[in-house]
């Protein structure tokens, strides 16, 4: 932009100057010639009439009566009196700028000379202008990427580095996590043999963990970008009430269900269950402690939605809700322990099942989170 900008004005005004540059020297050479008709007292043909040069300045004396002075022949055919002072005629095939003016003494017309001079030379000066502007353009085009691929490469090494500390965090932790869900599920077993009910609550909750962990280490492997989860089928109210009563248990939030009985979506059950964990825990804190789900059934997918009754968002930071580590109250964050990563975790986990998620206002008051996933056949 910079190139082009400062190529363009440099040209339109070199264009200009020389524009001016032509018409001051017709003119000055007419005014020349009307020097001299004065200083002689008689109408004279122009000295010099004959210069054999494509660039040179043609003139020519003609009376009143539109008679040339001198020989006629000599006197090109473009060179004839014009309706204005100055004006640009196209002859043979080139632009030529021609001056007229009137010579008058003692309030009678002595005659008219008439000044032409080709355009060519400037044209030339022009054409050769823009073939140095279009390739110094080109070329300082070619060179600027050249340095911005090189600085560009230099700074995003820190940026691989960073990545590839992450990507080799999620595969240790992977491995690490493997051997404490197995110890703690065996210990779950033992203890089902003495309280059969609470023993497979707590299974269940432990093969829960142990599914979430395992989508969020591969989220985490491809940095949240082009992740897809194995879909099937999935009974949405189920999912819900499961993400409901688990809420109640552990966050003490109270979730009412409405979903119709159509809605079945293409999904991954742990993680709908996980997304609907994150929105519930941002209810808990900041959402007044309750909830609605609906689901319900449009065309080719299925819409969620989760309203709350809460304080709600300001619509910049709702923009921003998804952006890992943003809070829209701090200060509250600290007392409550939110660091910001629950929306940004269940939109990445609802994208990983070619859904999507965004947010609303709730009439009334309140913040909505929607979550639109395929529907079944």
């Amino acid at each position: 932009m910079i190139l082009l900008i400062l190529g363009s004005v440099g040209y339109l005004l070199l264009a200009a100057s020389l524009n001016r540059a032509a018409t001051n020297e017709v003119q000055t050479a007419a005014r020349s010639e009307i020097d001299r008709l004065y200083e002689s007292g008689q109408v004279l043909p122009p000295a010099d009439n004959d210069v054999p040069s494509s660039s040179a300045i043609r003139e020519a004396v003609f009376l009143p009566d539109g008679r040339v002075i001198g020989e006629a022949n000599e006197v090109p055919s473009w060179i004839r009196p014009q309706g204005k002072a100055v004006t640009t005629i196209r002859a043979h095939g080139e632009d030529v700028r021609v001056t007229t003016l009137v010579v008058r003494t003692g309030g009678r017309t002595l005659g008219t000379v008439v000044a032409g001079k080709s355009l060519v030379p400037e044209e030339a000066l022009l054409r050769r202008v823009r073939l140095l502007l279009l390739l110094g353009g080109l070329t300082g085009v070619a060179a600027s990427m050249v340095a911005g691929w090189l600085l560009s490469g230099r700074a995003s090494r820190p940026v691989r580095r960073a990545y590839e500390a992450q990507a080799a965090f999620a595969s240790d932790a992977s491995h690490e996590l493997r051997t404490p869900l197995a110890f703690i599920q065996s210990g779950v077993e033992v203890l089902s043999q003495h309280d059969r009910g609470l023993g497979e609550e707590v299974l269940r909750e432990v093969g829960y963990l142990t599914s979430i962990t395992e989508r969020l280490l591969a989220l985490a492997r491809t940095h949240g970008e082009g992740t897809r989860l194995e879909l099937q089928p999935v009974d949405v109210r189920t999912v819900c009430q499961e993400a409901a009563e688990r809420s109640a248990r552990a966050l003490g939030v109270s979730v009412r269900v409405r979903v119709t009985q159509d809605a079945s979506a293409l999904a991954d059950p742990v993680a709908v269950e996980a997304a609907l964990d994150a929105i519930f825990e941002n209810v808990a804190r900041h959402g007044g402690g309750e909830a609605t789900v609906w689901a319900t059934r449009r065309g080719s997918t299925v819409h969620m939605s989760v309203a709350d009754h809460g304080p709600g968002l300001p619509v910049e930071f709702r923009k921003r809700a998804f952006e890992r580590f943003v809070r829209a109250d701090p200060a509250r964050s600290r007392t409550s322990g939110g660091a910001g990563l629950g929306l940004p975790l269940a939109r990445s986990l609802v994208e990983a099942q070619e859904g999507r998620m965004w947010l609303e206002e709730t009439p009334g008051g309140g913040l909505t989170a929607c979550i639109e996933l395929r529907a079944t056949n």
